[in-house]
């Protein structure tokens, strides 16, 4: 996979990502918590912690993710949850989810 170049991305994702950043570093600081505490509940390195706070375009999603459930943004959570009752979402479920079959082995006679 190629790296992307972070000065060829749109202005709106570079502005998305640094919203994103500020919004958890807010949240950090209106709950009284550390970065050292923040990164610790959310098994991330402070490093990282610090990179996601600052905007950088390189935070990976699941880092930012346990961000907002280490925060307990109930935001995210409603989000999440009205995507589900979206019916182009209902609909895209319906036909692209693969259907899974027990994965047992039936035992032998």
């Amino acid at each position: 996979m190629r790296r992307r170049d972070p000065s060829a991305e749109p202005y709106e994702v570079t502005q998305f990502v640094a919203e994103v950043g500020t919004r958890i570093r807010l949240m950090r600081l209106a709950r009284g918590l550390t970065q050292v505490e923040l990164a610790e509940r959310a098994d991330i390195s402070r490093l990282t912690l610090m990179s996601i706070e600052a905007g950088a375009l390189s935070s990976r999603f699941v880092d930012v993710a346990r961000l907002l459930w280490a925060l307990d943004d109930v935001s995210l959570q409603t989000a999440m949850a009205a995507a589900a009752e979206d019916p182009a979402f209902q609909e895209a479920a319906r036909r692209n989810l693969p259907r899974f079959s027990s994965r047992r082995k039936k035992a032998l006679p």
